[in-house]
């Protein structure tokens, strides 16, 4: 079977430099893959999603063994450098798969990228965070957790700022703290105990909803954590132990906002 590998060459727009990329031994299903997220005007490339409008150049070569074959041919230089060279051991099927310029707006394609953000906010309770990191990330979506993110010296705020760019947000409410409210029935003082999260938690939850709308986001809550009341409007998704457990109410709502997997 023939080996298909792929070079591009990327200019981040945030960079003065450009990077070579490679992509090697590649199957023709792995390269339709490729050719169909590239004319929707980004690409999943070397794990990172990449603005098609970014690539400069573009090249798609056939070899019938894999690379591996050919580094006794590198010497001092690379297995790519071989591949991609003037030794005749490839052929550039780049026009065999990619027919048309890819058809896409830039400003679209460069709003994608941000729209591949989710953000979490969350409490102490760090299992369901993890399971629905991973989720995400099965998805092709980029989880950000607040903690995860390099400081840079900034306050909180700043920080939660910076790192908002995102396109969906995904709130986890679990019991991080306990009060007891205080009531006066029949000239008794009766104590009620609250079961509520960090409030730090609803802060970021009121912040998500004022920068997103109440369509972006989503709150997943556990046990009997006590709900803000003046959240109205916001799609509720309640689990017991896992996050697994909302796995397709969360494909449900990501889809019902215009993501696709």
């Amino acid at each position: 079977m023939p080996y298909y590998h792929i070079r591009i060459i990327y200019h981040d727009p945030e960079s003065i430099w450009r990077d070579t990329l490679y992509q090697l031994d590649l199957t023709d299903k792995d390269v339709e893959t490729f050719v169909e997220l590239y004319q929707r005007g980004q690409v999943l490339f070397k794990g990172k999603w990449r603005n098609v409008s970014s690539i400069e150049e573009l090249e798609i070569r056939e070899t019938p063994d894999n690379s591996g074959i050919y580094k006794s041919m590198s010497g001092l230089g690379s297995v790519e450098g071989v591949i991609f060279g003037s030794r005749g051991v490839s052929k550039d099927v780049t026009t065999m798969f990619i027919k048309s310029k890819p058809k896409f707006i830039e400003k679209h394609a460069k709003q994608s990228i941000s729209d591949k953000n989710v953000f979490i906010v969350h409490g102490h309770d760090i299992q369901p965070v993890e399971e629905l990191k991973r989720m995400l990330i099965g998805f092709g979506l980029n989880p950000i957790v607040l903690h995860e993110q390099p400081s840079g010296s900034r306050t909180i705020v700043e920080k939660l700022e910076k790192y908002s760019d995102v396109g969906y947000t995904f709130v986890i409410l679990t019991v991080d703290d306990v009060f007891y409210q205080k009531k006066e029935v029949e000239e008794l003082v009766v104590e009620k105990r609250i079961n509520r999260a960090r409030q730090n938690v609803i802060l970021e939850f009121g912040y998500f909803v004022g920068k997103l709308g109440r369509d972006k986001v989503c709150c997943l809550h556990k046990g009997d954590a006590e709900l803000p009341s003046d959240m109205q409007g916001i799609v509720y998704v309640r689990f017991k132990e896992s996050i697994e457990e909302c796995r397709d109410m969360i494909i449900k709502e990501l889809r019902k906002v215009g993501y696709t997997f």
